[in-house]
């Protein structure tokens, strides 16, 4: 995917990056052989922001305009949502993005129009929190582009292919009734979150159920559902969804360690994979 002494971009669209778990993720590159490099404004602050939306917007477009091999985000939060709207995807580079959580935003407008998009962890946190297997895991992913196969607890049975797409659940609600809306259309959806309580997690998911962004998904996977607990309740997350998901018919995976856990195997989207039983097969990246 990735050719060895490839320059990466690193940019902070979203949120604040801690400068010494930001410089950890960063040697983690060099020491694979890349080069990244933080663009002018990637340290910058503004309120919860790295910086305000002039800076942030370009900090992104500059990163895409073809100086570099790769574009990987610093860290997530929030913030990419208010710049999708000035981002015209034609007018980019065809370099692949990597990142995810507030990141989830673009890496699905770039996968629903046949761009490279890697739903992966953020350089903030990939030596900081992730732990090694997510690291081996990455590394091999950059260095080939290789077919994965991911293990999970089947919570309805069944076999579906489709282009994976998909993110963060509270990113893709936030994208509901916008022109971003994720298009699950013949798709296995994604699905990770972290923080929110259960009947937070059912509100999430009954907006993008109502709003039609969920039509015509042909599976779902479900990541990692970090601190999504509801503190002395006999159910919890999965249990929402699960029901809420059930009414679609579809097959339904579960427990993929894919997310804010310290275990995030990096996926790419966009791509063909197939959901059979127990098992995600993702398919080879092809450039």
């Amino acid at each position: 995917m990735l050719k060895p002494d490839a320059r990466i971009a690193v940019v902070s669209p979203s949120g604040i990056s801690d400068p010494e778990r930001l410089e950890a993720g960063l040697q983690v590159l060099r020491d694979w052989g890349y080069a990244p490099e933080l663009l002018p404004h990637a340290t910058d602050r503004h309120r919860y922001l790295a910086g305000d939306d002039d800076v942030r917007l370009a900090d992104l477009m500059e990163a895409f305009s073809g100086r570099w091999d790769a574009v990987w985000m610093a860290r997530g939060g929030f913030g990419l949502g208010r710049l999708l709207a000035h981002v015209k995807i034609k007018r980019l580079a065809p370099v692949p993005f990597f990142g995810f959580s507030d990141g989830t935003a673009l890496l699905n407008a770039l996968a629903r129009r046949k761009r490279l998009a890697v739903h992966a962890p953020v350089l903030n946190a990939l030596a900081a929190h992730n732990d090694e297997a997510s690291r081996r895991h990455l590394r091999a992913l950059l260095a080939t582009g290789a077919e994965s196969l991911h293990l999970g607890t089947s919570v309805h049975p069944g076999r579906a292919t489709g282009r994976l797409m998909g993110g963060n659940l509270c990113v893709l609600a936030s994208l509901c009734g916008t022109r971003h809306q994720l298009d699950a259309d013949g798709a296995i959806v994604l699905l990770e979150e972290v923080g929110e309580a259960p009947y937070k997690v059912d509100r999430l998911l009954t907006q993008c159920i109502e709003s039609g962004a969920f039509d015509g998904a042909v599976g779902f996977v479900i990541g990692d559902l970090l601190d999504c607990k509801a503190n002395g309740a006999d159910y919890e997350a999965l249990d929402v969804i699960r029901d809420r998901l059930a009414p679609l018919r579809v097959p339904v995976l579960s427990g993929l360690a894919i997310g804010h856990g310290r275990t995030h195997l990096a996926v790419p989207l966009g791509v063909k994979a197939t959901l059979d039983g127990d098992t995600l097969r993702v398919g080879a990246v092809q450039r």
